[in-house]
Parts: structure tokens; sequence; C-alpha cells
């Protein structure tokens, strides 16, 4: 679903100011209508419906929305776009981005990105930081979500398959003091391009050193690309918030931006998908 934007648009080249995140522990369960439901939508595909398929609980990404807005304080004030990234569909047929317009009344336009796995918070990111047009407020919001409440369907390959509710909020502002998001996303990329790929996202910087944030199957591609990276593993079983809820602990540890570069990255071997976000924290 999309929502606007108004003629004069929302921001661009902005800055990330804040970032949180939050677990939550099934918050809700299943009742008689999502029951009906899901039992229609299984039956309409030719598939077997069980209710036990209900039996457990969940957190919709309404339950995750309203709490995280709440946590933003001043930041929730004067927002002129808004996005949810997520790797998972709902566990429920709900509707969290007419919630999330209602919640920032006045806001211009709000989206979501899905289908995209791990891909879909840098996508998020980098639309919003640099693709749409500038507007009144300078400042946007970007929700990265991830559910462990998955109905049955197409085998969800282990690594990719999240384990926990987890959300995580970014808001980007003119003048955001934790770095400039410049985000790269290359797609078709074989294991033999990513050194290449790496070394030139640093040469780029002009960074003789980097904090590398990935997952820890990743961490051999810095090595091989001979760049002094300081690794910060990114927890499993998050594979769409994971690199994000890394970011905040290692930005809630600094009593300041530190003077060097931030580089985020995350592959997809099965769709071939490279996604870079580098934050350039050093002043300018």
């Amino acid at each position: 679903m999309y929502i606007g934007p108004k003629p004069d648009g929302i921001g661009a080249d902005l800055r990330l100011a804040h970032i949180d995140h939050r677990a939550f522990d099934g918050l809700g369960t299943f009742n008689d209508l999502d029951r009906t439901y899901f039992g229609h939508l299984w039956e309409l595909f030719g598939l077997r419906w069980e209710d036990a398929y209900l039996a457990g609980r969940r957190t919709t990404f309404h339950d995750m929305t309203g709490p995280m807005l709440g946590r933003l304080g001043p930041f929730a004030a004067g927002l002129d776009a808004a996005v949810i990234a997520s790797s998972t569909p709902d566990a429920e047929p709900g509707f969290p981005l007419p919630f999330l317009e209602l919640a920032l009344d006045g806001i211009d336009t709000v989206f979501a990105i899905a289908d995209q796995g791990a891909a879909g918070a840098f996508t998020a990111l980098r639309l919003t930081a640099t693709t749409l047009p500038a507007g009144s407020h300078g400042r946007a919001l970007v929700l990265v979500m991830d559910q462990a409440t998955v109905l049955p369907g197409p085998p969800i390959p282990e690594d990719i398959r999240p384990t926990r509710d987890m959300a995580v909020a970014l808001v980007l502002d003119r003048a955001g003091a934790r770095g400039v998001p410049r985000v790269r996303q290359h797609a078709g990329v074989s294991t033999s391009d990513i050194v290449t790929l790496l070394r030139a996202e640093v040469e780029e910087a002009g960074a003789g050193a980097v904090t590398a944030i990935c997952r820890p199957d990743f961490a051999p591609y810095w090595a091989k690309a001979d760049v002094s990276a300081d690794i910060l593993p990114v927890p499993a079983g998050l594979p769409c918030t994971g690199p994000w809820v890394t970011l905040s602990e290692h930005c809630a540890d600094l009593a300041e931006p530190p003077d060097r570069k931030i580089v985020l990255a995350d592959y997809d071997p099965r769709l071939g998908y490279l996604s870079l976000c580098r934050l350039d924290t050093a002043a300018t």
C-alpha cells in the first residue's frame, strides 16, 4: 500500500538522527475470524488447512508499531514519510500502514517494502534517505520488523527464518548527527564479486579502517578484501532486523559518533543481492 506523496514531496539527503530497537514476545493469540480468513485463503489455493496452525501466539506489525512510535519521543513529530520493511508477511490480515498513517497525523507518505528478504531494510533506507523529493520537515521514519510467527507454506531456509519478534526504528533528519547513510545495492552478485565490491566501497569512503556490521558467515569476505575492519556480528534469527539491531546497540554504547566509517553488509546467495550501507560518521 502507498499513501501520498503530496505535490511538494518529502525528504531527501537525510542523516541518521536516532535508532532504537525492541524485542517483543508473542503479544496476542489468533481468533475465530483468523481461522475463517486463513482457512478460506488456504482453500482458495488448494492447500490443506489445519486449525493447529493457529495454536501459538503472535506479534503483529500493528502490535509492534504502536510501542515503537511511543519510544520515539520528540522524533515522532514532523515526519514527512514513514516506511515499514519486513522479510515475512504479517501474522494477521491487518492494516499496519493505515494505522501508521493515522498515528502520524499529517504525514505525507506511508509505504512498505516486502518480498526482498534482508535487502528490504536497505531498500527502505535508500529510498527514504536519497530518492524521495525534498519536503517541508526534512524528517522520515523507517521501521524494520521481524516476525517469528509464519504460517505453513513453502519451506523457509533456516538461515532466513525469523525466530524472534523484533522491531527497529530509524529516524532520518536533515540535522541528524549519526551519519549520512550511503546505500548501494547490487543484483546478480556472485561470491567472487563480493571482495571487489567491498574494496571499492572502502576506497571510495577514503577510510583506512571500518567498523563492519555483518553476519558471521560474511566476515571472511572482509578478511579477503584486505581491509582493516572491526567486525560487529549480527545475531542469528533476525534476517531483516539483525544488522540494524547491532547498529542500534553499537550506537547506544557510544558517547558520540566515532571518527570512522561504519559499513553494514548483507548478502543473499539465493537472490544474488549484495546490500551495503555506509554511515559516514566523521565530521563533514
